[in-house]
């Protein structure tokens, strides 16, 4: 199947416009468990569905209300695709909202090496390991492989692929994971 973003919007408003199915039918995929899902935003509710594989994401949004439609398509995801959807969300609700920046800074190795180690969280068994390669820190979570970590600072890191923030306190052996508002303290075992 070839689809663009403007197919996508054309779909679901033909969708919540009963064009493709009933009411009832329509209703049925709402549920949760038939392939829509819910997404909410400023406090309305969005329904539609999102994927991803391989470095290329989509969502695809509808609001009933204003019967307003996003769609977003990408084959090269360099940003969280739920970010740039909230920044569309919030230019059209006319709310303040943040441009990215995309740069990177080189740091030393003697400045890298000193995140350099094993953290956990206080309430999960998983752990993450922070090694050095050459000039790029990497971090591999349990289970998981290894990805880059770009650093935007000093102390501060980014996972480009999950939108992961990560920021050192090498004073107090810590790591604090951020991602979409929630932050978690992890502490250095070694």
């Amino acid at each position: 199947m070839i689809s663009t973003a403007t197919d996508l919007t054309r779909f679901i408003h033909a969708l919540f416009e009963l064009e493709l199915v009933s009411r009832e039918s329509l209703n049925q995929m709402m549920r949760q468990d038939y392939g829509m899902v819910t997404f909410t935003y400023d406090g309305s509710t969005f329904y539609g569905h999102k994927g991803g594989i391989d470095n290329f994401g989509s969502w695809l949004v509808y609001l009933p209300e204003e019967k307003l439609a996003v769609a977003y398509t990408s084959n090269a995801r360099v940003h969280p695709v739920a970010d740039i959807v909230d920044g569309v969300l919030d230019i059209y609700r006319k709310k303040p909202f943040r441009i990215h920046t995309f740069e990177s800074i080189a740091l030393s190795p003697e400045v890298l090496d000193r995140y350099v180690g094993v953290y956990s969280p206080p309430d999960a068994p998983v752990k993450f390991s922070v090694m050095r390669e050459n000039a790029t820190l990497f971090i591999q979570m349990t289970g998981q492989s290894a990805a880059p970590l770009e650093a935007t600072a000093e102390n501060v890191f980014k996972v480009e692929r999950t939108g992961i923030i990560l920021k050192f306190n090498a004073a107090k052996g810590q790591m604090i994971l951020k991602r979409r508002g929630r932050e978690k303290v992890l502490t250095r075992e070694n």
